[in-house]
């Protein structure tokens, strides 16, 4: 069954709506919702200029790798935060700007990155160190489904 965490992610960008049912069905399969605990996510009931929080629990490793790849497809930046599993695995954030490879963090269980001494200690430029956090501030834009009769704002 695998060691079991839970999920957090926060997806903005453009959609074509030809795409929607697609990762609506991403969606339903790991069971993600619109809040801890809340209803299941309906595309019915995006929220206009906001980004898409979607949450999971009980998720194998705290992993949701189709809504990854989906997102990497479509270009649709996301900040994931994934719960750690004692003994097995540390939480981690992943952070995907809309092109380009994934980043990964190591992060607490209240959704923040960690930045190791070690890896603190490798920058020689206090700017080059600031630059790199500022890298793992990512802004998550709203998410927006185009095409068809009206626009849906999310």
């Amino acid at each position: 069954m695998g060691d079991r965490a839970p999920v957090h992610i926060t997806i903005g960008g453009a959609l074509p709506r030809e795409h929607l049912e697609a990762f609506a069905a991403h969606a339903a399969d790991y069971d993600l919702r619109t809040e801890w605990d809340g209803e299941p996510f309906d595309p019915a009931a995006l929220t206009e200029g906001e980004p898409l929080e979607l949450y999971g629990t009980e998720l194998n490793g705290g992993q949701v790798p189709e809504i990854d790849a989906f997102c990497a497809e479509h270009g649709l930046p996301f900040r994931r935060w994934s719960g750690g599993c004692l003994g097995a695995y540390l939480p981690e954030i992943i952070l995907f700007d809309g092109q380009g490879p994934m980043r990964d963090y190591t992060a607490s269980e209240d959704e923040y990155v960690l930045f190791p001494p070690s890896w603190i200690n490798s920058f020689a430029r206090l700017r080059d160190l600031k630059r790199e956090i500022a890298r793992a501030e990512l802004t998550i834009p709203a998410f927006v489904v185009t095409g068809g009769a009206s626009d849906v704002r999310g």
